[in-house]
C-alpha cells in the first residue's frame, strides 16, 4: 500500500520515524512543503502523485485545508491532528525552560480542549493565564497574524512565553527570542492516523472485491512431528481437518475448489466469510481445526474481483506466514496491502492447559458418552443458529450424520441430563410426531 505524506520537515521526521518503525508493509512517499499558504506548484505535484497513491496524509490542518479536495473522496485522505497529549506534552517543554504552562499563548487548539486539560491537571481557573488564539479563516496572512498576536501578547507581559502548532510561526518566535514551544504530534496520533488510512482503503477495496480464497496449509503439531513420516497416520489426521474445512464450507455457502497433499483450498463469496467471521473478530474454523485434530494450520485468504485474482492474492497471504508461524491468518485485499497477522485462535499459549471451554466441553462428553469434539460441534450450532432445540432430523442434517445416529447422540444427552425432551414437531407427511429436545450446556 502506498501512503503520501506532505508536510514540513520536522513533521516528516516524526512520521519517518513511526512509520520505520510500525508500517513495513507501506510504501511511503514523502514531500516536504514548509509553505503556509497555498501554492500553485504544490497543488501541480499532488495532482501528478495521486495517480499513484492509495492513501494521502497532510502533516498539518493547514495543508489539509489547502489541498484535501485534490484526493477526496476518490482517495483516503486525513491530516495529524491535535489531541491533548501533544499539548501536554508542550506544557511540559516550556516548563523545562523555567516558564509556567499557566501563562503561555496558544494556537491552533480549542478553547474546549484547553479547558478540559487543566480540569485534568487539577489547574484551578484562579490560576490560569492562559490565552488562547482563536481560529480564522486559513489564509495567506493566517501565519502572520499568529505570529504577530504571540509577539504582541509577549511583550505587553501578558504571557511568558509561546505554544504554536504552526512551524513557521515558530521559527519567527525565535528569531525574536521569544520563549516558545513547537507542538509536535505524538507517536500515537500518527500511529492512529495512518491506521485510519489503512482502514479507509481497506474498506474501499471490500467493496468491489466481492470473491474470496483461502489456503489452509496443515502443519502437523510439533508433539505429533512424527505424523508427517508415516503416510497412513498424515492421512488419517488431514481427513480429520478435511471434515473441519468440508463442514465448514457446508455451512458458508462455499466450495472446497482444490486439494493437495497439505493445502485446501476454498473459494466463497466475501460477504459470507465476513458474516462467519464477525466482521473477522473470530474464525471458528481454525478453532475447530486445532481441538479436534493434531494439526496446526496457517490461513492465508485473498479479495478479488474474480477467482483468478483471489486465488493471487491468497497465495501472497500464505506467504507471509513465516516458517515458525502456527495457527495464524493473513488477508490480502489487494497485491498492494496485507492484514495480519491475525491471531483467531482462542488459548491461552502461555501455558499447556486447556482453556475453560475445552475443559467444559470434555467434562459434558464424559458425563454423556458423546465425543468432545460432537458436542463442540453442537456448541457451534447453538451458537451459530441462537436456538437450543433440535429434532433428531434436523440435528442429523446439521451435523451431517444419519438420523439414526442423532437420535441416539440426543437419547445420550438426556441420560446424562444435557438434553430433555419439551415438545413434539410434525417432519413429514406419515409417521408419528418427532421429539424435540431442548440442549442446555449450562445452567443445568
Amino acid at each position: 500500500m502506498k501512503i503520501g505524506f506532505l508536510g514540513t520537515e520536522i513533521r516528516l521526521d516524526l512520521i519517518k520515524k513511526v512509520v520505520n518503525t510500525f508500517f513495513t508493509d507501506i510504501e511511503p512517499v514523502y514531500i516536504v512543503d514548509g509553505k503556509d499558504f497555498y501554492n500553485i506548484d504544490t497543488e501541480a505535484k499532488l495532482k501528478e502523485l495521486k495517480k499513484d497513491m492509495n492513501g494521502f496524509i497532510f502533516a498539518g490542518e493547514l495543508q489539509y485545508h489547502f489541498y484535501n479536495n485534490i484526493f477526496f473522496p476518490d482517495i483516503p485522505c486525513d491530516y495529524i491532528r491535535k489531541d491533548w497529549s501533544s499539548l501536554q506534552n508542550s506544557f511540559l517543554s516550556i516548563t523545562l525552560k523555567g516558564i509556567a504552562f499557566t501563562n503561555v499563548s496558544i494556537d491552533s487548539y480549542s478553547s474546549s480542549l484547553i479547558s478540559n486539560l487543566m480540569k485534568d491537571l487539577g489547574v484551578q481557573n484562579d490560576n490560569c493565564h492562559i490565552k488562547i488564539i482563536e481560529r480564522r479563516n486559513f489564509d495567506k496572512t493566517y501565519s502572520e497574524n499568529l505570529y504577530q498576536q504571540h509577539k504582541k501578547m509577549y511583550f505587553n507581559k501578558e504571557v511568558k512565553g509561546c505554544i504554536t502548532a504552526i512551524f513557521p510561526v515558530y521559527e519567527q518566535l525565535l528569531k525574536d527570542n521569544i520563549p516558545c514551544v513547537y507542538a509536535k504530534p505524538t507517536t500515537d496520533v500518527i500511529r492512529k492516523t495512518i491506521h485510519y488510512i489503512e482502514e479507509q482503503y481497506h474498506i474501499n477495496m471490500g467493496k468491489t472485491r466481492n470473491i474470496a480464497i483461502i489456503i489452509i496449509k496443515i502443519i502437523p503439531k510439533k508433539e505429533y512431528s512424527y505424523i508427517r513420516k508415516d503416510e497412513y497416520l498424515y492421512m488419517h489426521e488431514k481427513i480429520k481437518v478435511a471434515e473441519e474445512v468440508y463442514y465448514f464450507a457446508k455451512n458458508t455457502n462455499a466450495a472446497v475448489v482444490n486439494e493437495s497433499i497439505d493445502k485446501f483450498v476454498i473459494l466463497m463469496n466475501k460477504k459470507d466469510l465476513i458474516e462467519y467471521t464477525n466482521s473477522l473478530q473470530d474464525f471458528y474454523l481454525l478453532n475447530s481445526i486445532y481441538n479436534n485434530t493434531n494439526c496446526d494450520v496457517n490461513i492465508g485468504i485473498g479479495y478479488g474481483f474474480n477467482p483468478s485474482e483471489a486465488k493471487f492474492n491468497a497465495n501472497l497471504a500464505i506467504e507471509k506466514a513465516d516458517i515458525n508461524d502456527k495457527n495464524i491468518t493473513y488477508i490480502v485485499p489487494s497485491t498492494n496491502s496485507v492484514v495480519g497477522p491475525l491471531d483467531f485462535l482462542v488459548i491461552d499459549k502461555k501455558e499447556n492447559e486447556m482453556d475453560i471451554e475445552d475443559k467444559v466441553f470434555l467434562e459434558l462428553s464424559r458425563e454423556s458418552g458423546v465425543s468432545q469434539s460432537v458436542i463442540y460441534k453442537i456448541y457451534v450450532l447453538i451458537e451459530k443458529y441462537k436456538k437450543n432445540t433440535f429434532t433428531s432430523l434436523e440435528l442429523s442434517q446439521k451435523l451431517n450424520v444419519s438420523q439414526r445416529s442423532a437420535s441416539r447422540m440426543l437419547r445420550k444427552l438426556e441420560d446424562s441430563r444435557i438434553a430433555r425432551i419439551v415438545g413434539k414437531k410434525v417432519t413429514g407427511n406419515l409417521g408419528r410426531p418427532s421429539d424435540i429436545y431442548e440442549i442446555k450446556f449450562t445452567g443445568r
